[in-house]
Protein backbone atom coordinates (compact mmCIF):
# COMPACT_ATOMS: atom_id res chain seq x y z
CA UNK A 1 0.00 0.00 0.00
CA UNK A 2 1.08 3.54 -0.68
CA UNK A 3 1.18 6.06 2.16
CA UNK A 4 -1.26 8.96 1.96
CA UNK A 5 -4.89 9.27 0.98
CA UNK A 6 -6.63 6.48 -0.80
CA UNK A 7 -9.54 6.78 -3.20
CA UNK A 8 -11.87 5.57 -0.43
CA UNK A 9 -10.58 8.32 1.90
CA UNK A 10 -11.36 10.94 -0.74
CA UNK A 11 -14.86 9.57 -1.28
CA UNK A 12 -15.55 9.58 2.46
CA UNK A 13 -14.30 13.18 2.72
CA UNK A 14 -16.47 14.26 -0.23
CA UNK A 15 -19.52 12.54 1.29
CA UNK A 16 -18.89 14.18 4.70
CA UNK A 17 -18.45 17.57 3.02
CA UNK A 18 -21.78 17.20 1.21
CA UNK A 19 -23.47 16.24 4.48
CA UNK A 20 -22.10 19.40 6.14
CA UNK A 21 -23.28 21.57 3.24
CA UNK A 22 -26.76 20.06 3.38
CA UNK A 23 -26.94 20.55 7.16
CA UNK A 24 -25.86 24.19 6.83
CA UNK A 25 -28.49 24.86 4.19
CA UNK A 26 -31.14 23.18 6.32
CA UNK A 27 -30.18 25.36 9.30
CA UNK A 28 -30.29 28.53 7.18
CA UNK A 29 -33.76 27.68 5.89
CA UNK A 30 -34.91 26.84 9.40
CA UNK A 31 -33.53 30.13 10.77
CA UNK A 32 -35.28 32.11 8.03
CA UNK A 33 -38.59 30.40 8.80
CA UNK A 34 -38.63 31.47 12.46
CA UNK A 35 -39.94 34.99 13.02
CA UNK A 36 -37.56 37.41 14.69
CA UNK A 37 -38.16 38.16 18.34
CA UNK A 38 -39.54 41.54 19.38
CA UNK A 39 -36.20 42.62 20.81
CA UNK A 40 -34.24 41.79 17.66
CA UNK A 41 -36.84 43.61 15.52
CA UNK A 42 -36.53 46.65 17.78
CA UNK A 43 -32.73 46.61 17.59
CA UNK A 44 -32.79 46.10 13.83
CA UNK A 45 -35.26 48.96 13.39
CA UNK A 46 -33.16 51.23 15.59
CA UNK A 47 -29.98 50.44 13.69
CA UNK A 48 -31.82 50.87 10.40
CA UNK A 49 -33.02 54.35 11.43
CA UNK A 50 -29.53 55.35 12.56
CA UNK A 51 -27.96 54.17 9.31
CA UNK A 52 -30.67 55.97 7.35
CA UNK A 53 -30.01 59.22 9.22
CA UNK A 54 -26.28 58.82 8.60
CA UNK A 55 -26.84 58.25 4.89
CA UNK A 56 -29.06 61.33 4.65
CA UNK A 57 -26.42 63.42 6.42
CA UNK A 58 -23.63 62.14 4.18
CA UNK A 59 -25.78 62.71 1.10
CA UNK A 60 -26.46 66.31 2.10
CA UNK A 61 -22.76 66.95 2.68
CA UNK A 62 -21.81 65.38 -0.63
CA UNK A 63 -24.47 67.44 -2.39
CA UNK A 64 -23.02 70.59 -0.80
CA UNK A 65 -19.49 69.63 -1.83
CA UNK A 66 -20.67 68.93 -5.36
CA UNK A 67 -22.39 72.32 -5.56
CA UNK A 68 -19.25 74.12 -4.34
CA UNK A 69 -17.06 72.13 -6.74
CA UNK A 70 -19.35 72.92 -9.66
CA UNK A 71 -19.24 76.65 -8.85
CA UNK A 72 -15.44 76.56 -8.73
CA UNK A 73 -15.22 74.72 -12.05
CA UNK A 74 -17.52 77.05 -13.99
CA UNK A 75 -15.30 78.85 -16.50
CA UNK A 76 -15.42 82.62 -16.25
CA UNK A 77 -15.67 84.78 -19.33
CA UNK A 78 -12.64 86.91 -20.22
CA UNK A 79 -14.56 90.12 -19.58
CA UNK A 80 -15.53 88.92 -16.12
CA UNK A 81 -11.94 88.20 -15.16
CA UNK A 82 -11.04 91.87 -15.49
CA UNK A 83 -14.09 92.91 -13.49
CA UNK A 84 -13.25 90.45 -10.72
CA UNK A 85 -9.61 91.54 -10.48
Amino acid sequence: MYPGLSDADCQVAAFRYQQMVNEGQRQQISADAHPASGVSRFVFGSVRRQVGALLVSVGQRLHGVQAITNECLVPTLTGEEGAIA
